[in-house]
């Protein structure tokens, strides 16, 4: 996938310190750090995690991690361990190579196979572990961007930056080699955390054949709405206002075909896509990612994190879409 042939720079303000772990503060309620990438390639290969210290004692890391295989196929699991140095633990880390630019995720340890009925009808069981080891060198593809203004709610922090970037690697499952070369999205952000305000979220983004991106934020609130979106290409970063989009109805992940329509300082482009596989997530505690939707407990807010194929104007992209809602909201028929 040929991608703009551009310096990364960062010009948002950040210091390259902002790209490494920090310390939690002393007194600030409900601090964590969190991170979470998505990367696929046109096949359908593909990988997503999710890390995030835990409320309680941040010094401890909760990670999820799904891969996704081009038949359908899907493998999970979730870690709770001790930092290691860099995001994560010692088997599932993300490591700064260069602030920015450059980074490196290493897995090895089992996985459950989860079909998509498994994952949206209740937390995943504990099952038999497949032995998976991932190693991966990513890149930025495109400078930081920062949606202005997302660092206001609870659910994601008060530090939030996000940033396209491609990949290159291995996906080893069960003897198995895969070789791994494609894009993906990055975010990133500390601060006080609590998803349990949030009613419902579409964030989404992509790569096309021709090197061009995007991004979409949006969350719901009792209280207000907040939504942002920037296109990426060669000429920068242009943003952009979400005028419609294909929000989640069921805990399945449908509807599965999905329109996007950004205007982009005057201009409309439509994206269409299509759900491939994924993950359902569901928040405990208002922060802590566990893997599949706890329809036990309607009052908590679950993610679906399912790769998509986008098409615009007869272009061919891939990448990634989270929606989410409050259990209730799609089980209870409430609004």
């Amino acid at each position: 996938m040929a991608l703009a042939d551009m310096t990364i720079t960062d010009e948002t303000g950040l210091d390259p310190a902002d790209d490494y772990i920090h310390q939690a503060p002393a007194g600030v309620d409900r601090w964590a750090e969190n991170i979470q990438w998505n990367v696929r390639d046109n096949d359908g290969l593909g990988v997503m995690w999710h890390m995030g210290t835990m409320l309680d004692d941040p010094r401890l890391w909760h990670i999820v991690i799904a891969v996704t295989q081009p038949d359908g196929t899907v493998h999970s699991t979730k870690i709770v361990a001790p930092g290691a140095g860099q995001f994560g633990a010692s088997n599932a880390q993300l490591s700064t190579v260069t602030p920015f630019r450059e980074w490196k995720f290493n897995f090895f340890g089992g996985m459950v196979d989860v079909s998509h009925e498994q994952g949206a009808s209740g937390l995943t069981p504990d099952d038999h572990h497949l032995p998976v080891q991932i190693d991966l060198d990513l890149e930025a593809a495109y400078p930081v961007w920062i949606p202005e203004g997302s660092t206001q709610f609870g659910d994601w922090g008060r530090f939030h930056h996000e940033q396209a970037v491609t990949v290159r690697g291995t996906v080893t499952i069960a003897g198995k080699t895969h070789t791994l070369d494609g894009i993906g999205h990055r975010d990133h952000s500390i601060g006080p955390r609590d998803m349990s305000h949030l009613r419902r979220a579409f964030w989404g983004n992509g790569i096309f054949e021709s090197g061009w991106g995007f991004a979409t934020m949006l969350g719901e609130y009792e209280a207000a709405d907040f939504q942002r979106a920037a296109l990426f290409d060669a000429d920068g970063t242009h943003d952009a206002t979400m005028s419609r989009w294909t929000d989640l109805t069921a805990v399945n992940c449908e509807p599965a075909t999905i329109t996007v329509e950004l205007d982009v300082q005057g201009r409309k482009v439509v994206i269409d896509g299509r759900i491939r596989h994924g993950m359902n997530f569901t928040v405990a505690d208002g922060a802590e990612f566990c893997m599949g939707t706890d329809l036990a407990r309607p009052d908590r807010y679950f993610l679906t994190n399912f790769f998509v194929d986008w098409t615009c104007n007869g272009e061919h992209g891939i990448g990634y879409l989270d929606r989410g809602a409050l259990i209730k909201l799609l089980t209870q028929g409430q609004s």
